[in-house]
C-alpha cells in the first residue's frame, strides 16, 4: 500500500538543511558599532524560532540589518547577514533572487580575502544552487569549499559547511562521503558550548537519520530521529514534532511495525492539528489507512482514507487526493469490488503518473500488479509488471549516467584547476622574458654612452638571455610532458590517449587484413577507498606508483599505459594476437597481485578488476564499432568483474552472431550478450591472495 510519508520527510530533509545554516552560521562578533549588527543577527535567529513569524516579518528584519552596511562592516559580518537572505529566499520559493545575492557573497568574501567568510559564503552558494536543482554547479564549488574549510577556526562555520557538502553529497548518492562530512560537523559541534548547540546537535541527528534511511539502515534511521524527537521536546521546538513524527511513523511502516505505526502517525495527526500542517495532517491519515490494509482491517483504512479525501480536496492537494483515490480502489479490489476498484485504481495512476518521479511510479506499479492478480487479471497483472521492469531499467541506466556526469564533473573542477596553474607558470615565464628584453633596450642605451662598457654589458646580456631561452626551453618541454602526463605516476594521460586514438582512427583504413588487431584492458585497483582509509593517501598514491611501474614493465615500446582516472588504468595493446590475448591479461592480474605493494615498512595487498577487448572486434567492422564503443564494452567488461566478486578479468573476443542481431544490446547488457551466446567472451580469475575481503589492503 502507498504512503505519502517518502516525499513529505525528503521535503522536510531540504527545510532542515535551511534550519541547520541559520542555526549554525554564527560570525565572529567585531568591536564598537559592528558589534550591534551582530546582535541584531543573534535577535533574527530568536525571530525565526518563533513559529508565529511570518514572511514579510523575517525579510523586513533581514533587509534592515543588510541596509545599515557600512564601508567598514567586516566582510565575515557581510556574509552571514546576506547568507541568511539567501536561505529566507531559497525557502519562500525565490530561487533567481537567492543565485544573485549568493553570487554577491563570494565577490564579498573574495575582495576581502577572509578565507572563513569565504568559506561559509561557499556554503550558502552551495545551498542556492542545491534549491535550484543545479547539483553539477555545487559540485564545482565542493573541492574549493573542502580546501577552505582545512583553514577555518570557528567550529560554527565548519559545522555548517561539513552539513552543506553532506547534503550535496548524500543527494548525488555519494553516501560515504557524506557520513564523514556529518562526522566532522559532529566534530565541530562538540568544539562549541553556547545556547544553540542543543539545536545543533537535535538537527543533525536528523540529517544523520535521514542519510542512514536513504541507505535502508531503517533501524538505525528510527533510532536517531526518536532521539531527535527527544532533542526537540528538551529545546522547546516542539512544532517540528508532527513531521518527525511522521517519519518516525514512514520509517515503523518500513519495518512493518504496523500496530507501532498507526500509533505513531496518530500521534502526529493530533500535533499537526495543533500546529495547522494540514499536510502533515493528511499524509498521517494516508498512512494510517496504509497501515490497516497491511493489517486486513480494510473497512478502517476505508473510512479514514474518504475523510482525508474529502480533506484533501478542500485544501486543494491534488497530489494527495490522486494518492488517496489509488488507495481507496487498490481496497476496492482487495475487498472483491474488482471492477469499480481497478477502474478508479487505473485513472488515479494515469493522474499521478505526471506527478510522481519514474523511482516513484515504479513503486506505484508494484501496487496496480498486486491489484491485477487479486482480480485474477492475469494478462494485465504481467503487462504492469513487465512495464515497471522496462521502468526500473532505465532508472538503473539514468542513475549510470548521473553518476558518470557527476565524476566527469568533478574530474572537469580538477582538470580546470590544473589548467590554471600551468598557465599562471606560462605567464611568469612570458614575463620573464618580456624582462629580458627590457635589459637588452638598457644595455643598447648604455653601448652609445659608453662603448666598452656597453659591450662587456651586452656580452653579458647576451649570456643571461641564452640562459633564460634554455630556462625557457626546458620549461616548455616541461609544460608539454605535464599536459600529456599523469603528475603521480608518470603515466599518459586520457588527453593524449584520445589524441593517439584520434590519430589511429583517421589511417584506420590504411590497416590490411591480415594485420594483428589492437586491443583496449581497461583496470580498476579493488577497493581502493579502503587502502587510503586505512593507510593514508600517500599509501594510496605509492600503490598506483608502484602498479604503473609494473604495468610498464609489461609493456612494448608501441603500447600505452594510461592513468583513466582515480583509481583506473588503462593498458592499449598494439597489434596483439587474439589467441595470447587472455594470457597476457592473466599476466597483468598476476604482476599486481601476486606481489603485496610496501610502503613505509607496510605489506599492502593489491588486486585489480579489468575488462579488456580487441580492436576491431572479430566479427564486427571498426567503422562500426570503433575504439570509443569498444571502450564502452570494456568497462561494462570490468563493470562485469566487479559484480562477479572482482580479482578478475573478462574479455570479449568477438561476436558469434552478426552485429545487427546483437545490436544495442552489446553496449547496454553484456552480461545478456553473453548469456543468450552472442559474444565470445572469457573471464580470467586473478592470482590467489592470503587477505580475506574484510581486512583487504592492511598487512604489516
Amino acid at each position: 500500500m502507498t504512503d505519502g510519508s517518502n516525499t513529505c520527510w525528503q521535503r522536510l530533509w531540504q527545510l532542515t538543511g535551511l534550519a541547520l545554516a541559520l542555526c549554525c552560521s554564527i560570525a565572529a562578533m567585531s568591536d564598537d558599532g559592528e558589534y550591534a549588527l551582530e546582535s541584531r543577527l543573534d535577535d533574527y535567529l530568536l525571530l525565526l524560532d518563533r513559529p508565529d513569524t511570518d514572511r514579510e516579518t523575517s525579510h523586513s528584519a533581514i533587509r534592515a540589518i543588510i541596509d545599515d552596511f557600512t564601508e567598514t562592516t567586516p566582510a565575515a559580518t557581510q556574509v552571514r547577514a546576506l547568507g541568511y537572505l539567501v536561505l529566507h529566499q531559497v525557502f519562500h520559493g525565490d530561487l533567481d533572487a537567492a543565485e544573485i545575492t549568493a553570487q554577491t557573497l563570494i565577490e564579498v568574501a573574495e575582495n576581502d580575502d577572509d578565507i572563513q567568510a569565504l568559506s561559509e559564503a561557499l556554503g550558502f552558494r552551495m545551498e542556492a544552487l542545491m534549491a535550484t536543482g543545479e547539483l553539477s554547479e555545487a559540485l564545482l564549488l565542493a573541492p574549493r569549499a573542502e580546501q577552505t574549510l582545512t583553514e577555518v577556526r570557528d567550529p560554527r562555520v565548519r559545522y555548517y559547511v561539513h552539513n552543506v557538502l553532506g547534503r550535496l553529497l548524500r543527494q548525488v548518492s555519494q553516501f560515504e562521503e557524506a557520513m564523514a562530512h556529518f562526522l566532522a560537523a559532529h566534530d565541530a559541534q562538540l568544539e562549541s558550548d553556547d545556547p544553540r548547540s542543543p539545536l545543533r546537535r537535535q538537527f543533525l541527528n536528523v540529517n544523520m537519520a535521514y542519510l542512514q534511511a536513504e541507505l535502508r539502515n531503517h533501524e538505525t534511521a528510527l533510532d536517531m530521529v526518536e532521539r531527535a524527537i527527544e532533542q526537540a521536546t528538551e529545546i522547546g521546538i516542539d512544532h517540528s514534532i508532527p513531521e518527525l513524527l511522521l517519519f518516525r511513523g514512514y520509517l515503523e511502516n518500513h519495518l512493518e511495525r504496523f500496530d507501532d505505526s498507526i500509533h505513531t502517525h496518530e500521534q502526529a495527526w493530533k500535533l499537526a492539528l495543533e500546529y495547522d500542517q494540514a499536510s502533515v495532517v493528511l499524509n498521517s491519515m494516508n498512512n494510517i489507512g496504509s497501515a490497516l490494509v497491511h493489517l486486513g482491517r480494510y473497512d478502517e483504512a476505508k473510512a479514514i482514507m474518504q475523510e482525508a479525501l474529502i480533506e484533501a480536496r478542500e485544501q486543494e492537494a491534488e497530489v494527495t487526493a490522486d494518492l488517496l483515490d489509488f488507495n481507496l480502489g487498490y481496497i476496492a479490489v482487495m475487498q472483491g469490488q474488482h471492477d469499480d476498484g481497478l477502474a478508479r485504481l487505473e485513472d488515479a495512476k494515469e493522474r499521478l503518473e505526471a506527478q510522481y518521479t519514474r523511482s516513484q511510479f515504479s513503486a506505484l506499479l508494484d501496487y496496480v500488479a498486486r491489484a491485477y492478480q487479486e482480480a485474477a487479471h492475469y494478462p494485465q497483472a504481467i503487462s504492469v509488471l513487465k512495464q515497471q521492469r522496462s521502468l526500473n531499467e532505465a532508472l538503473f541506466r539514468s542513475e549510470r549516467e548521473r553518476s558518470l556526469s557527476e565524476l566527469q564533473t568533478r574530474y572537469e573542477a580538477q582538470e580546470q584547476a590544473t589548467q590554471i596553474e600551468l598557465l599562471e607558470q606560462r605567464n611568469a615565464l612570458q614575463e620573464e622574458m618580456i624582462e629580458n628584453q627590457r635589459l637588452q633596450q638598457r644595455i643598447a642605451i648604455l653601448f652609445v654612452l659608453v662603448v666598452l662598457m656597453g659591450l662587456v654589458l651586452l656580452w653579458l646580456a647576451w649570456r643571461a638571455a641564452r640562459q633564460a631561452n634554455r630556462s625557457l626551453k626546458v620549461a616548455n618541454r616541461q609544460l608539454e610532458y605535464q599536459s600529456r602526463h599523469d603528475p603521480l605516476t608518470g603515466l599518459l594521460n586520457r588527453r593524449l590517449f584520445h589524441e593517439r586514438m584520434l590519430d589511429r582512427s583517421e589511417t584506420a583504413t590504411d590497416r590490411r587484413d591480415d594485420d594483428l588487431p589492437d586491443a583496449i584492458l581497461l583496470l580498476d585497483v579493488d577497493h581502493f577507498k579502503r587502502i587510503n582509509d586505512r593507510h593514508g593517501h600517500s599509501t594510496g598514491d605509492a600503490v598506483l606508483v608502484e602498479l604503473a611501474r609494473r604495468l610498464e614493465a609489461l609493456t612494448r615500446e608501441s603500447d600505452m599505459v594510461v592513468r583513466w582516472g582515480g583509481e583506473e588504468l588503462l593498458m592499449y595493446l598494439r597489434q596483439m594476437d587474439p589467441d595470447c590475448l587472455p594470457g597476457y591479461a592473466r599476466k597483468v592480474l598476476s604482476a599486481i597481485g601476486e606481489q603485496p605493494v610496501v610502503h613505509d615498512g607496510r605489506s599492502v595487498q593489491v588486486t585489480a578488476t579489468g575488462g579488456f577487448v580487441t580492436l576491431p572486434l572479430a566479427g564486427a567492422e571498426e567503422h562500426n564499432i570503433g575504439w570509443e564503443k569498444a571502450l564502452q564494452i570494456a568497462d561494462l567488461a570490468l563493470y562485469m568483474g566487479k559484480t562477479q566478486g572482482r580479482n578478475q578479468a573478462v574479455g570479449v573476443l568477438g561476436l558469434e552472431v552478426s552485429l545487427e542481431t546483437v545490436g544495442q544490446t552489446l553496449q547496454t547488457d553484456l552480461a545478456g550478450a553473453i548469456e543468450k551466446g552472442w559474444v565470445n567472451a572469457v573471464t580470467l580469475q586473478g592470482p590467489r591472495t592470503t587477505k580475506s575481503s574484510n581486512d583487504w589492503g592492511a598487512s604489516e
